[in-house]
């Protein structure tokens, strides 16, 4: 994302769901700072003012990325259209494709034509790219989020 596009608002949309529920979260990004709409319980939302720069370190705690002592993910295949599933509204439908997965919860994040998905579970974090589950460190991770939204 370059700093041209962060002169007028701009959304970013962010899901993150799992076997409690599904949350979905949204920001607008303009010149005078990030106005967030944060999904609390699924009917209730809080709205939070927060300076420019800081919409990387709100996207990785409200999908809740941690470190998971041991992790030894795995490139593993993983037809990235199940994220749908896996994303949806059907409660029963995204537990069996995270219990498929051994998953804790799947999230996605867009921005524009941009968009990244994954999973988050006991191996660790995957993203889910090119009909695969690739893992990544949280570092990496954190990385690839500045590269792409650090104008944000």
């Amino acid at each position: 994302m370059s700093a041209e596009t962060t002169t007028v608002a701009t959304e970013v949309v962010w899901i993150l769901a799992g076997p409690g529920g599904r949350l979905e979260h949204r920001a607008v990004v303009d010149p005078a700072g990030i106005h967030l709409r944060l999904a609390l319980d699924g009917t209730r939302t809080q709205h939070l003012g927060v300076p420019r720069g800081h919409l990387v370190p709100s996207l990785v705690r409200t999908l809740k990325i941690r470190p998971v002592k041991g992790a030894t993910g795995s490139v593993r295949p993983f037809p990235t259209a199940r994220m749908a599933v896996m994303l949806g509204e059907d409660q029963r439908s995204r537990d069996e494709a995270l219990n498929e997965l051994r998953a804790r919860t799947a999230w996605s994040i867009t921005v524009g034509e941009w968009q990244l998905a994954g999973i988050n579970g006991p191996d660790g974090l995957h993203l889910a790219l090119e009909d695969r589950l690739t893992p990544i460190t949280n570092t990496a991770f954190y990385r690839l989020l500045c590269e792409q939204l650090g104008d944000y």
